[in-house]
């Protein structure tokens, strides 16, 4: 990708944020001042200590000034997607500035520790990418034939309860078994999720799905452990080929740790600069205070109401039927936990047969007719789907009852492989508008080949709306201190190791749900949005003539956000998120009460000319096979 790319002391930070002066307030325009600044932008700052914790590592193996060297001090997120228009995005309004603290864990800890391992494993061959290494020319050493699976949230959970490390931090375990008599080849596993549609266990099943690193589950913990695998997710089991991904340009992974040895992979002076740049480039910026793909802020409803999902299905293949292979109360379930503050529906719509309007627009987007449409205008068939349901938007998605509604349109095309033409592989896609970055619409595929390989509508339909809501991917994202928008190639390949991590945005299909990270940056993200939209409606509303009649409203806006930013500050971000949304809310009532316009009302604007150079992609399957 281009570059772009406590009770009183709580009370006292929220006034030394929020207040920039004095302001004396009389009357009835009293309820205007507080942690709601109209006309202003806010930032929520931050402090965010990052642990790094060592186990097997012993303060020698590490030289903090190279590893340090690749720490950032601050981060400010924006909104991913606008920047490759040359948009400057909405500001955020949050700031993080991170500190770091080093923990190397004794011999007793490290002792119990490996016990711990050995005694939750399961003793079983080398998985395949473990073969693969040793075929290699160039490796150093040999798997041996007895590996240890071990259940990756069970090790998360175990460090989280032992570590103890602070509620309101973020950490990093790094693991390292090797060199020690106990030591045994070893990979992580989670098999307790199967897809919903064709019980297919990619954790069980697949050797591309045995892991080196895990967290996220309820913890805000992760580890990455060089002494697993080698693994084929971030390419550690190959050490012959520079260039794992096709693109012409080397590609930068971790190897296994005795790979950082004379004659070995990675000369081993670079060992603690690697650690670094997986700190940086992977736990900082993919996981822990990440940046949105889209700007979140763009789905919320308007006040009263509700996030909808509307799902059309396209029946383009008559031998089978798409509804048997989507579970919409899966999806419901796991949107109600991710942002339970809202009122969430879904509902699926089932087109069988397609209609041949749709048909025409799926065959010119899959190469399999090439007929002028609407595409012509944006310079590339992949744009057919975008234009042609946005054109008959009112044919595919009907209006509901509650104007207030956020409505977003997912297109489900269930298929034959045939019919995916040049797109066979692609399991989905959230579009934006193709003008500014804004969401559009999610398109999403299935086959009697793709459910062969495990896959239903149920898991992409969570995905994609997760992109569609804001989300990014683990493994692509922006590094603020370098204005870098990257994904996982070249010299940052290892940024796949963030998939490793138990969330539904990842691509190893081993979770149903977002995860604990997820939920962090969501909320973060929601608190300072509605913050910010509540300081410029106030603005607006003491603008109106009949302002004084609504200060009850304003009071209680008032209260809902300073308990939503005493909340951020404990990292109840949950809350935070709740309560700053009410205090909007209550702000959107009383503008309802005036005749006064809100900020989401102006959201849908889309303004500008077609940009075809900016990147459009979707999500594929990685490691179709074995």
């Amino acid at each position: 990708m281009k570059k772009r790319l406590f009770a009183l002391l709580s009370i006292l930070i929220v006034l030394s944020m929020f207040m920039t002066g004095t302001v004396s307030a009389t009357g009835e325009d009293k309820a205007a001042y507080g942690v709601i600044k109209p006309g202003q932008t806010t930032t929520l700052t931050q402090n965010i200590p990052i642990n790094l914790v060592f186990i097997g590592y012993d303060a020698a193996d590490i030289n903090k000034t190279d590893l340090n060297s690749w720490l950032p001090s601050t981060y400010k997120p924006l909104v991913r997607y606008p920047q490759f228009y040359g948009q400057p995005g909405r500001d955020m309004g949050l700031q993080y500035n991170f500190s770091y603290k080093y923990v190397f864990k004794d011999a007793l800890f490290t002792k119990s520790f490996f016990g711990y391992l050995k005694s939750i494993g399961h003793v079983q061959g080398r998985t395949l990418f473990q073969d693969m290494y040793n075929a290699q020319a160039n490796n150093i050493r040999n798997v041996g034939k007895n590996v240890l699976y071990i259940d990756a949230p069970t090790v998360e959970g175990f460090l989280a309860q032992s570590l103890k490390m602070p509620a309101k931090s973020y950490t990093i375990v790094f693991i390292n078994w090797y060199d020690r008599p106990d030591f045994q080849f070893h990979v992580y596993t989670k098999t307790d999720t199967v897809d919903p549609d064709t019980g297919y266990n990619f954790g069980f099943n697949r050797s591309s799905r045995k892991m080196i690193a895990w967290g996220g589950t309820t913890s805000r913990l992760w580890f990455y452990d060089l002494s697993a695998g080698p693994e084929s997710w971030a390419g550690s089991y190959n050490v012959d080929d520079a260039d794992l991904d096709g693109d012409a340009f080397p590609d930068y992974r971790m190897p296994p740790i005795w790979e950082y040895a004379a004659g070995g992979y990675r000369n081993p002076a670079l060992l603690s600069s690697d650690l670094g740049m997986v700190t940086r480039f992977v736990g900082i910026n993919l996981l822990f205070t990440t940046s949105p793909l889209y700007d979140p802020m763009a789905s919320a409803p308007a006040y009263g109401g509700r996030k909808i999902i509307h799902v059309n299905m396209m029946e383009d293949d008559p031998t089978s039927s798409g509804m048997d292979w989507i579970k919409m109360n899966k999806v419901l379930a796991q949107y109600k936990n991710f942002q339970p503050y809202y009122n969430w529906v879904t509902k699926v719509v089932d087109g069988n047969p397609i209609d041949p309007n749709a048909q025409v627009a799926f065959r010119i987007f899959n190469g399999l007719s090439g007929a002028s449409d609407c595409w012509n205008a944006y310079g590339t068939p992949f744009a057919e789907l975008f234009c042609y349901f946005d054109a008959n938007r009112a044919t595919y998605i009907p209006a509901y009852y509650k104007r207030a509604d956020y409505v977003a349109g997912f297109h489900a095309f269930n298929t034959t492989d045939a019919n995916m033409g040049w797109n066979y592989g692609l399991l989905g896609f959230a579009d934006d508008n193709w003008v500014d970055g804004t969401p559009s619409y999610v398109f999403e595929f299935d086959s009697p080949g793709y459910r062969a390989m495990g896959y239903g509508f149920t898991v992409t339909t969570i995905h994609e709306g997760g992109h569609h809501f804001g989300m990014s991917h683990p493994h692509d994202g922006y590094d603020y201190e370098y204005d870098w928008d990257y994904g996982p190639s070249g010299q940052l390949y290892f940024a796949w190791s963030g998939d490793e991590s138990n969330t539904v945005m990842h691509y190893m299909d081993l979770s149903l749900g977002f995860s604990r990270f997820d939920k962090d940056n969501l909320y973060r993200w929601e608190t300072a949005g509605y913050l910010n939209w509540s300081n410029q409606l106030l603005a607006d509303l003491k603008a109106h003539p009949n302002y004084a009649s609504v200060t009850s409203y304003v009071a209680q806006a008032q209260k809902n956000a300073g308990m939503a930013v005493t909340a951020f500050n404990n990292w109840n971000y949950n809350f935070s998120a709740a309560y700053a949304k009410n205090a909007y809310w209550r702000l959107a009532l009383a503008a309802k009460i005036l005749g006064v316009p809100t900020p989401d009302a102006a959201q849908p604007a889309d303004l500008g000319d077609i940009n075809p150079d900016v990147p459009h992609e979707g999500d594929p399957i990685r490691f179709p096979d074995n």
